[in-house]
């Protein structure tokens, strides 16, 4: 009968765990559905990290997903018959000596500690999963910039970056941090990418979803392009960010002048730069262009999806363009930060130093966002979701 009964419940749990992630990756579903994908997702990792490096498996191939879960499952089976088999030799054995008291001490101390072991490793993955992805930190900078116009000094700047929407990402959450954004009632809105996760269908939600923060803008909204959008087909995100508002402004720029219009010309004295970068690695980088036609007492905000972007050559070398302050995100602080041990993974070539925060640059500070979104890994942990508030000051 108990055989019966764990045989029946295995079933069930796999079949629940596939008809979350196919509901979620395959037709978009969202809200508690999404939750729960993502919960399976983590439950899963010790079959998609193989399974990943060794066959490229991906989690929007269903017959990947169901591969991926089956062996999942079999893999905590195991593990929970191996708890089980080493608690049942650490269990009393009574002898001779052996007095009630000592097995009732025995078994209440195997007892706490396989409850304290099975708590933990059920609470961590779901705080992980659902409580830190939503615990929206907003980060507020003050930073001077040579030659501000005076006209300009207090400006404030509203950095958001990587929603990622998708399947990772629940839409209340984003909602929620985009209301976050609007009330902190920003100037400007820098948008430095990864919009969507990876599907064309995702395009005009994450369009919709990035809309109220344009018509909170009291001067605009600008944006440069991320790896993902690229992957979800590039025209038509930079298409349907343009129609939402958003001055799209890869490898090109757009002037601020002193009464706080925007202009695609030159305004004179006492203006702003804001200069788009391409995406590193699925667009092209080309300085040249987007720096065309600025003097050099012309201070230039720049926006570059990733960090890396800073390093380049062209940007840092011999004569190099004038930058005085480069906004990036992609990074998302590596989503996990492990107490002790730091955050495993970062990705850039340059490891923890664009992890977030201001960084100094090789020549300017860059500001890298740890984000909004989830990507790789649908977790959070001493990492969470950010947006930034940048007052410009004059220097």
């Amino acid at each position: 009968m108990r055989r019966t009964v764990w045989s029946i419940a295995v079933l069930l749990v796999f079949v629940l765990a596939n008809a979350a992630n196919l509901a979620v990756w395959s037709h978009g579903m969202d809200g508690p559905v999404k939750t729960a994908s993502n919960i399976v997702t983590v439950l899963a990792l010790p079959a998609w990290i193989p399974l990943r490096l060794l066959f490229g498996a991906v989690a929007s191939d269903p017959v990947w997903v169901v591969v991926a879960n089956a062996t999942a499952v079999l893999f905590w089976m195991g593990v929970c018959w191996t708890i089980l088999r080493v608690r049942g030799r650490l269990g009393v054995h009574p002898a001779a000596e052996t007095t009630c008291r000592d097995e009732s001490r025995r078994r209440f101390l195997i007892n706490s500690a396989s409850g304290a072991v099975g708590l933990g490793a059920a609470s961590v993955p779901a705080y992980a999963t659902m409580m830190e992805p939503q615990r929206l930190v907003v980060r507020r900078y003050e930073i001077p910039i040579r030659d501000l116009p005076a006209s300009l000094d207090g400006l404030r700047v509203l950095h958001f970056s990587d929603p990622h929407v998708g399947p990772r990402m629940p839409r209340g959450v984003l909602e929620r941090a985009v209301e976050a954004g609007v009330q902190l009632r920003p100037d400007l809105v820098a948008l430095t990418g990864d919009y969507v996760h990876q599907y064309p269908r995702e395009i005009e939600q994450a369009a919709d979803l990035l809309a109220p923060l344009v018509n909170a803008a009291r001067i605009g909204a600008l944006g440069v392009m991320g790896n993902h959008d690229w992957w979800a087909g590039g025209p038509k995100v930079r298409e349907a960010l343009r129609e939402a508002g958003v001055w799209m402004i890869d490898n090109d720029r757009v002037w601020l002048g002193p009464d706080r219009l925007l202009r695609t010309s030159d305004p004179g004295a006492g203006s702003l730069a804001l200069v788009g970068l391409g995406d590193l690695t699925e667009d092209t980088v080309e300085p040249a262009r987007a720096f065309a036609g600025l003097g050099p007492a012309t201070p230039r905000l720049v926006l570059a999806h990733q960090p890396d972007t800073a390093e380049l050559h062209d940007l840092c070398g011999p004569g190099r363009p004038r930058m005085d302050l480069m906004l990036s995100g992609h990074t998302h602080g590596g989503q996990v930060r492990i107490p002790f041990l730091g955050t495993p993974i970062i990705p850039s070539r340059f490891g923890q130093k664009y992890a977030g925060g201001l960084v100094d640059g090789p020549a300017c500070p860059v500001l890298v966002s740890r984000g909004v979104g989830l990507s790789v890994l649908p977790v959070r942990m001493g990492v969470p979701p950010e947006i930034g508030l940048i007052t410009l000051r004059r220097s």
